[in-house]
């Protein structure tokens, strides 16, 4: 594909990520956005429809119900919207010849193992939004060979819900901070996983990757940084244990994602979470009206 402009269509494109991917098409891209009002991805027509019109030679399936206590009150909603949407266009994507490159999640995993997941771990979801996101994977690799999925973990950036948000809302508003400090991961901006699924799109790698911006903390750590970086430093954060937060969902605690896959294949590391959370900090305070 290089030194040609590549026709490439983004689901999810009023997504938090889909806006990511949107504002950060570099040169040698005919970005083709497509939201809910396009097609439903479930429908096997209305994907053959999108697909037959925009001719992609690649499709970034960045759309999934990714509520986590959302899919677990609505399972069938999710296995609808994450599992059977992804085997659709899948599907599609075979038989049009355009490559699929799918973001998928750490939620895919149980967070049990002492060491970060490798590429080639079997998948053991302990939750309804993991589960159909890691049949989302298993139908793709059922579909086709040209595919790249990409699982990330703990995305925050302007244009959706996230963690990072909600910290710097309840904040302003006065309200009581506290958070989990037994779940560990990798925070990543959507900025900068939206450049390197760019990069993948570019490429003709094809299996399981993981990419995440670099770094471990927990879940209390990146809340007192994202304050720091707002500065609201002086606001305080209790830690409370995971078996204390009120919610009907049980999440991966440890489910640190093996990127290497990602450098050996000749990319550059994303930037370190914390430079990421400074970064992007302010658009978040300007989009949530937070002086």
């Amino acid at each position: 594909m290089d030194g040609a402009t590549i026709r490439i269509t983004v689901t999810g494109a009023a997504g938090m990520l889909g806006t990511a991917l949107l504002r950060t098409v570099g040169p040698g891209i005919e970005c083709i956005p497509a939201t809910r009002m396009d097609a439903d991805l479930a429908s096997a027509p209305q994907v053959d429809s999108l697909l037959s019109r925009h001719r992609p030679q690649c499709v970034i399936h960045a759309a999934a119900y990714a509520d986590v206590d959302g899919c677990t009150r609505e399972p069938e909603r999710a296995m609808r919207d994450n599992a059977l949407a992804s085997a659709v266009l899948a599907a599609a994507c075979a038989a049009h010849g355009a490559r699929l490159i799918m973001v998928s999640t750490d939620y895919v995993f149980s967070g049990e193992k002492t060491e970060p997941y490798a590429v080639d771990d079997a998948p053991d979801p302990v939750n309804v939004y993991g589960e159909s996101k890691a049949r989302a994977e298993a139908e793709i690799a059922r579909a086709m060979s040209d595919y790249l999925i990409v699982r990330t973990q703990w995305l925050y950036g302007p244009g959706g819900r996230s963690f990072v948000a909600a910290i710097l809302k309840r904040a302003a508003e006065g309200s009581p901070l506290r958070v989990v400090d037994d779940e560990f991961g990798s925070p990543t901006c959507t900025d900068d996983l939206a450049r390197a699924l760019w990069q993948a799109a570019a490429s003709a790698e094809t299996g399981i990757m993981h990419v995440t911006n670099s770094g471990v903390c927990n879940r209390l750590e990146l809340a007192r940084a994202t304050l720091e970086c707002a500065g609201m430093g002086g606001v305080t954060v209790g830690p409370i244990h995971s078996s204390e937060w009120p919610s009907p969902t049980r999440r991966p605690l440890r489910a640190i994602l093996d990127t290497r896959r990602w450098s050996e294949t000749g990319h550059e590391p994303l930037p370190h979470w914390r430079d990421a959370l400074a970064a992007c900090v302010p658009a978040l305070c300007k989009e949530l009206n937070i002086n």
